[in-house]
């Protein structure tokens, strides 16, 4: 069977090591964006990697183009994320002190004197402030040389692809890409909906117009042309990109590349042997197939841009809403309001992040929060927040949501959906104990038999992160295994 269906099969251990010893190594250009999200210790070892395999190094023309178009956009977001922590960590102190000085602990009797407390965190905090200021001070700037490149045009000089001399030849490498789009045929059909902006669906290069939708697709025609003519048959693809339309996913688990894709750069390129890495994946096994070493320290690095880039996935597509409530706020003169609805929205985005660590695609929309799709199957999340865990669904907004989504639900617009309360962090850490969270569980079960939902998830977001407190399902979903989540 395998002769036939060698798509779904994964490398031997021969193969593997046929892969780092003689495969033509491709980086997809998150892979070349990443290296100016990362610490300047994993950045280096990541290149070192890099310039250990940089014999066999080659990159598609379309990922140097967006690279180059991109760069300095991830720089400036760079510098920008790194002055909001510094702001935020130069008012902690204030903050906290007004806050502390509101309650008035040392007339409490309780013989406790602030102050010195006080003192001791301004004095660490002032440590804190001093360390971002030189990790700020030693980040790029988009007007400065910028050494990262310089390394990258070092590396890769005559190991980048040919790009299309006119207009002609492009529409060529996107032809029948609105069709396989519309097929789900990979790569590129989850970059369909690039185009429902005008302003942002084409750009100009070279006097040829780009359709940013079709940007996969030219990669993945680029490397089958290069492999066919070249005559090259082991290829190592290494890519950023966590979209089903690259890689096959079963159960939450990434399998390996989408099998098409497997089948299509042999049949139309003649590569006999082609594979895909994550970055992660692609350090990890730098350390067993190649001389380089990578610290277990770079590696979770270089996993914690991945995971921060899937949020920054979802902020994007939000990105319509939140100017909504970005012009709302100035036409009012701001008020406290916008601040706790942009609380509850960073908020979102945790249950957001959560739920895409499932695995599965998440969609933000207007109602469920969240889509998230399994193949044609779609369940929904909404989250709702509440002031105090002892008024669980007592709040107007989420007893509206069960009707709701019972509604949308009938129109086929979702197929489930489950509720996400979100609880104060000092009301979860109240009751995480055995015997609340089962009394908690028991009360969501009685809701979703009256409102006929999937289930009700309960938890709060801690430093950043959603915590699950409680989850109950529907005894039918539990039956059921096209009602999981898992």
């Amino acid at each position: 069977m395998k002769t036939a269906f060698f798509g779904f099969y994964p490398p031997t251990n021969d193969e593997y090591k046929r892969l780092w010893n003689e495969g033509l190594i491709v980086l997809d250009t998150n892979v070349l964006l990443n290296l100016y999200r990362l610490p300047t210790v994993a950045r280096d070892e990541l290149i070192s990697v890099l310039e250990s395999l940089k014999d066999r190094l080659w990159i598609p023309h379309q990922v140097a183009l967006e690279f180059h178009r991109k760069r300095l956009t991830v720089i400036a977001g760079e510098r920008k994320s790194m002055e909001d922590a510094l702001s935020a960590a130069s008012a902690l102190v204030t903050d906290i002190k007004k806050k502390v000085d509101g309650l008035q602990i040392e007339k409490r009797g309780l013989g406790i004197q602030p102050d010195n407390l006080i003192s001791e965190l301004d004095k660490a905090n002032g440590q804190l402030v001093e360390a971002i200021q030189k990790a700020h001070s030693s980040q790029l700037d988009i007007s400065a040389s910028d050494p990262v490149r310089e390394r990258l045009d070092a590396l890769l000089d005559k190991r980048v692809g040919t790009g299309p001399n006119n207009q002609a030849e492009l529409d060529e490498l996107c032809k029948d890409g609105e069709d396989r789009y519309q097929e789900n045929i990979p790569p590129g059909f989850m970059d369909a909906d690039k185009d429902k902006n005008p302003k942002e669906a084409a750009f100009i290069f070279d006097h040829i117009k780009y359709q940013r939708k079709y940007g996969d697709l030219i990669l993945w025609r680029q490397l089958i042309r290069h492999g066919r003519d070249a005559g090259i048959k082991t290829v190592l693809l290494i890519t950023a990109d966590r979209k089903e339309d690259w890689w096959w996913r079963e159960q939450g688990k990434t399998i390996g590349p989408h099998p098409e894709l497997v089948r299509e750069i042999r049949r139309e390129g003649g590569v006999e042997l082609f594979w895909m890495y994550s970055s992660v994946q692609f350090v990890e096994h730098a350390n067993t197939y190649s001389s380089a070493k990578v610290s277990t320290e770079s590696v979770a690095e270089i996993q914690n841009v991945m995971s921060s880039r899937r949020l920054a996935s979802l902020a994007f597509d939000e990105a319509p809403r939140l100017e909504k409530m970005r012009r709302l706020r100035e036409l009012s003169g701001g008020g406290e309001y916008y601040e706790t609805r942009a609380k509850h929205r960073a908020d979102e985005f945790a249950v957001g992040e959560w739920l895409s660590q499932l695995g599965y695609r998440v969609q933000p929309s207007d109602f469920p929060d969240f889509l998230v799709h399994k193949g044609d199957y779609v369940h929904g999340y909404e989250v709702k927040h509440i002031s105090a865990i002892h008024r669980f669904l007592e709040s107007p907004s989420a007893v509206r949501a069960l009707f709701e989504g019972v509604v949308r639900a009938r129109e086929r617009r979702f197929n489930t959906l489950s509720l996400v309360i979100l609880v104060p962090p000092e009301d979860f850490i109240e009751n995480f104990e055995p015997e609340r969270i089962s009394e908690l569980e028991m009360r969501c079960l009685g809701y979703l038999k009256k409102y006929m939902v999937h289930s009700i998830l309960m938890g709060a977001v801690i430093n950043g992160k959603f915590e699950l407190l409680v989850q109950a399902e529907a005894r039918e979903a539990l039956d059921d295994p096209d009602f999981r989540d898992d």
